[in-house]
């Protein structure tokens, strides 16, 4: 007797594992903007000077209160109400749609009312939908385009072509990376649902649970799967030959669990997840899944996907441990490759204002005693001139021409990112300035002499430095005195650098720069 994996069984399994990991995302997502969106009506109402006296303030106050509602009503169907699984699913299709078009229409506001064209912050809200939800392909994609054409459609007279390629890469990126993770969740669910209906088959059979050739093949419905059955009791495995074909062991292995312990050729901490794993088959774990990163004979090591099933006899015993071993090293690969691309900033080839920020972050936790980080914001003056007089292209140009030129004259060891449309910001963890001052005094002279087409398009550039030490300083002031001082250089005359001041007690000690 076989059991087939059916639609229907798909189907459902589907809408179990969307309602278990959404609601996760979703539940937590809730709690926390109950918080935030608290605050934000707190803050209009009381803290920004004219309450809701003006029309600016009740729009905000509105975009606060209908996604604090929304979220409120969200809680109340979660933990008041009772449903069925494919009712839940529904209601955070909901929830996701509404997460996506508030940030949507918030962020179109908000760039139409303070003219912050490069803040794109619904690039994290189509990220975030994307890669956290679990929801069927048609209902993710029409979410996302609909957001995208309304996005640039609302904003396009205030977007440079610079903009409007660099957001539509980022939305084609996030429907990659959704279509790669919902792949990923299908072949998990038709997996799963193999091994569960092989387990059935043999409970029925009266052979000691011994592996037929066909029950072999059941198992193995692609190329290059390794199948295995261990019996626990005598501690003796067999594997198929793709076994051999890969890592040139024997398929059969007796002391198996000897075998592994005395296993050379593979890392601690791959050899403890196998250890483990007979661990938990002899305890009668019903079915387990790791990524392990095994050598191969042929030399190099490669990722493969471990999925085990164990085999129990009438009495609940575990007799035997059976699974397969796929490799996944491509998947791995491609999604490792979307995450870097998913950083940089495609329009300049630098890394984003998300990037950027996060490298910042990690970087202050592990900074020496000894050390600081150093920031410099570069803003080009008047850039509006140069789309004015030369064009869009001429621009467009001038942008990238500028990120590799600060990229080319970088110190050893800095990260750089863009933060706005014509704004770049440099990240140095170092011990002494006086190398990332004269940086900034190489990138006042090179922007002088910027040209396209051989015509010198006139422009120039106001710089902020700031640097912290190790211990108690967070990011945002080490960003906020960088453009602070760039503030300064702006306004005391523009082309020039600005040293953000530092008390006193502090281990270094900078003079402001002029040019």
């Amino acid at each position: 007797m076989t059991y087939p994996v059916t639609l229907q069984g798909t189907n459902q399994n589907f809408f179990e594992q969307a309602v278990v990991s959404n609601r996760l995302v979703l539940r937590t997502g809730a709690f926390v903007t109950l918080f935030l969106e608290f605050f934000n009506l707190i803050r209009v109402l009381f803290f920004s000077g004219a309450g809701l006296g003006t029309l600016n303030n009740q729009i905000y106050f509105g975009f606060y209160l209908f996604y604090f509602l929304s979220c409120g009503l969200f809680l109340l169907f979660e933990f008041c109400f009772h449903f069925s699984v494919k009712a839940y699913y529904r209601i955070h299709m909901i929830a996701g749609s509404v997460f996506l078009f508030w940030h949507t229409f918030f962020n179109i506001y908000d760039i139409i009312r303070s003219n912050a064209v490069g803040n794109f912050t619904i690039t994290t809200a189509l990220m975030i939908f994307s890669a956290l939800l679990m929801i069927r392909p048609w209902f993710a994609l029409v979410n996302l385009t609909l957001s995208y054409l309304l996005f640039v459609v609302f904003l396009h007279f205030m977007f440079g072509s610079g903009e409007i390629i660099n957001f539509s890469i980022t939305f084609l990126l996030c429907v990659i990376i959704y279509l790669v993770r919902y792949k990923h969740w299908h072949i998990e669910m038709i997996q799963a649902q193999s091994l569960n209906a092989l387990q059935q088959e043999l409970l029925d059979t009266k052979q000691e649970f011994k592996l037929s050739a066909e029950q072999h093949e059941l198992i193995l419905e692609k190329e290059h799967y390794v199948t295995f059955e261990w019996n626990i009791q005598k501690d003796w495995i067999r594997f198929s030959k793709e076994w051999n074909d890969l890592f040139g062991q024997p398929c059969d292995i007796p002391q198996f669990s000897e075998y592994i312990r005395s296993l050379n050729g593979i890392s601690q901490e791959q050899k403890s997840i196998l250890i483990d794993c007979l661990k938990n088959v002899q305890e009668g774990a019903h079915f387990q899944k790791y990524e392990l990163f095994l050598p191969l004979k042929t030399g190099g090591n490669n990722w493969f996907d471990l999925r085990v099933v164990t085999q129990s006899n009438k009495d609940g015993i575990p007799v035997f441990g059976i699974g397969m071993l796929s490799n996944i090293t491509e998947q791995k690969e491609k999604i490792s490759q979307l995450e870097q691309e998913i950083q940089m900033d495609q329009f300049t080839e630098v890394l984003n204002k998300t990037a950027i920020e996060q490298y910042g972050q990690r970087k202050l936790k592990y900074l020496q005693e000894d050390e600081m980080l150093a920031a410099l914001i570069l803003d080009i003056d008047d850039f509006k001139n140069v789309n004015d007089h030369f064009g869009h292209p001429a621009g467009d140009a001038v942008l990238k021409n500028v990120a590799a030129m600060m990229r080319q004259k970088a110190p050893m060891g800095a990260r750089l990112g863009r933060i706005g449309g014509d704004e770049f910001i440099v990240l140095f963890a170092t011990k002494n300035l006086s190398d990332f001052l004269r940086y900034g005094e190489e990138l006042l002279v090179e922007l002088c002499n910027a040209e396209w087409k051989g015509i010198c398009v006139g422009i120039s550039g106001s710089i902020g430095i700031s640097a912290v030490g190790s211990g108690s300083h967070c990011y945002a002031t080490l960003y906020g005195e960088a453009d602070h001082a760039l503030y300064c250089a702006k306004r005391i005359g523009k082309n020039r650098m600005c040293v953000y001041e530092k008390p006193l007690t502090q281990k270094y000690q900078t003079e402001t720069v002029l040019k």
